[in-house]
């Protein structure tokens, strides 16, 4: 099992103030124009399915981690009547509060119009109306989003867990998301030097420069996640024992591709990574592509003995999802000293009275938790807890002021 060269231990930091105070969107999914002020502590946002609750929290996740969780494609987030004007434009701001002062957070995306073709997208980022790259704008604001399809994060493809691994660590330092963007421009290179090499093009000495930078960055990611991910194991193993019931363990292991063992420091790592490449070269030439590395990499699921990514049951694979997701928010509280904003979209729904009273009574314990549900009657379940409310229908958003009458207030 790979242990990190910095360990997992950490010294548990105060949790600092950060909330969300306003959201601004312009032309984003169903929303033509919203100015919608967000308050302290638990948001239940009320509203029939379709009419825009998982927009909301798509765009506040957006202005978390730079991209949106559910497409690959900008184009999409932009309101489809505004793709008909000649310049589209899509703006999303949010006015956040930390202990530091408050900052502004913009991404706008803009369309160009291709002839005879789909208007394409470009990105930007803004802090205080400041431009920045993408690495220097994700985690300004931390947050942690779990959706009932999360569910496949167990049983699903390894890219689904790398990409979680990846949306973790890039919140906990900037230095992460620089790596890994640095690292994905290697392996296209080296792809296209290998493919030029097996057509005899050109000569299997030229890898040897990009195998070396390959493997420096490799090493920084892979160090990053074995912390990362050996210090989830443990905020999520109590979290999975109480939903769960069960006194079969939870654990996570980072599981990489490439047969590295044990390590002493990230140079160490960076060797060893090098060799297991060399090795591989071969194989890659033939295969035109690269095997190994940390874009190949995944997260072993266990429970107990089992192997849940192969045998879970449905329900198995939800509690630990759940777990994972409780225990990513605990994370990032413990280690970067602020509360994530959490973002919870139909999931208590889904879940038994037990499971769901267990989430709630969780993310009521953050600074500020959304949550998304088609139930008018959901915030009474937080009994004599205030709770905010927001009424979402047909791209428009608003709160729902005072508090009574929680049954059936709309």
């Amino acid at each position: 099992m790979l242990e990190s060269a910095r360990g997992a231990t950490r010294q548990r930091k105060g949790d600092s103030l950060i909330r969300i105070r306003r959201l601004r969107l312009t032309n984003f999914r169903n929303y033509a124009a919203l100015d919608l002020p967000i308050e302290t502590g638990t948001t239940v946002i009320e509203g029939a399915n379709g009419h825009g609750k998982t927009n909301l929290l798509e765009s506040i996740y957006l202005m978390s981690i730079g991209r949106s969780p559910r497409t690959s494609t900008d184009r999409e987030m932009v309101r489809k009547e505004a793709l008909g004007e000649y310049q589209p434009h899509t703006q999303i701001v949010a006015e956040v509060e930390t202990a530091a002062g408050d900052v502004s957070l913009q991404i706008d995306l803009s369309a160009r119009r291709a002839a005879g073709g789909a208007a394409r997208v470009s990105k930007t980022f803004r802090v205080n109306g400041v431009a920045r790259r993408s690495a220097e704008f994700v985690g300004v604001l931390k947050a942690v989003l779990f959706a009932a399809e999360d569910i496949h994060l167990t049983s699903g493809p390894p890219s689904a867990r790398r990409r979680y691994m990846d949306i973790l660590v890039s919140q906990m330092g900037r230095a992460y998301l620089r790596d890994v963007q640095e690292y994905q421009k290697l392996v296209t290179q080296r792809n296209h030097l290998l493919k030029s090499v097996r057509r005899r093009h050109s000569a299997a000495a030229e890898l040897e420069f990009w195998e070396a930078r390959m493997a420096q960055r490799a090493a920084r990611i892979m160090d990053a996640r074995v912390e990362a991910i050996g210090a989830l194991s443990e905020a999520a193993r109590p979290i999975h024992r109480e939903l769960s019931g069960s006194d079969q363990p939870m654990s996570l292991t980072y599981s990489p591709s490439a047969e590295v063992g044990e390590y002493e420091d990230v140079r160490a790592l960076s060797r060893l990574i090098l060799g297991a490449i060399q090795r591989q070269r071969e194989r890659e030439i033939a295969a035109g592509f690269c095997l190994i590395g940390p874009h190949r990499d995944d997260i072993k699921v266990s429970i107990g003995d089992m192997d849940a990514g192969a045998y879970a049951s449905r329900g198995q694979a939800r509690t630990v999802t759940l777990a994972m997701k409780l225990g990513e928010a605990q994370l990032l509280a413990d280690a970067c000293g602020e509360q994530p904003v959490i973002l919870l979209d139909d999931v208590v729904s889904e879940l038994d009275p037990a499971r769901g009273r267990h989430v709630l009574d969780r993310a009521a314990s953050y600074e500020q938790t959304l949550m998304t549900t088609a139930e008018p009657t959901m915030a009474s379940a937080f009994g004599s807890r205030a709770v905010n409310r927001i009424c979402v229908s047909s791209g428009s958003a608003a709160a729902v002021r005072g508090r009574a009458d929680r049954e059936g207030q709309k």
